[in-house]
C-alpha cells in the first residue's frame, strides 16, 4: 500500500498561473505544473535556496523536493518545447497566511513583498 502524500506548505499562490505561447494556437490541453512544483523552483531557482533548505520550508522531505523538481523541469521543458500552455494549479498543499518565524530574515518572503507593495 501506497504511503499517503504529506501536504506541502507553500508561501503563497503565484500571480500568474497560466502562461500561453506567443505566434499561434496552443497545441494540445496544455502542461499542468502543481503548485507545489511550481514552489519548487521558485525556491531553488529564484531564491537559490538549496534542496534541504527547500524541503525544510516546505516541510517535506530533500528527495522529495528532488523527485518534483526533476517532474517540474519536465513539464516547463514539454510546454516550451511543444508549444503549449503552462497551467500551475492543484496539488496537496497548504498555503501560508501569514508570515513564519523562519521567513523573519527571508527578503523575497511573499508575504514581505505584498506589505511593500
Amino acid at each position: 500500500m501506497a504511503r499517503p502524500t504529506k501536504c506541502r506548505c507553500i508561501c503563497s499562490p503565484p500571480k500568474t498561473t497560466c502562461f500561453l505561447p506567443a505566434g499561434g494556437s496552443a497545441k494540445g490541453e496544455g502542461v499542468t505544473l502543481g503548485l507545489d512544483e511550481y514552489e519548487v523552483v521558485r525556491l531553488l531557482d529564484y531564491v537559490h535556496l538549496s534542496q534541504q533548505q527547500c524541503a525544510e520550508k516546505m516541510k517535506i522531505s530533500r528527495t522529495t523536493v528532488t523527485r518534483m523538481y526533476e517532474s517540474a523541469r519536465s513539464k516547463i521543458a514539454a510546454a516550451l518545447v511543444c508549444g503549449q500552455p503552462l497551467i500551475i494549479r492543484g496539488g496537496d498543499v497548504v498555503i501560508c497566511e501569514a508570515m513564519r518565524p523562519e521567513c523573519r530574515d527571508e527578503p523575497l518572503c511573499c508575504h514581505r513583498q505584498a506589505r511593500e507593495l
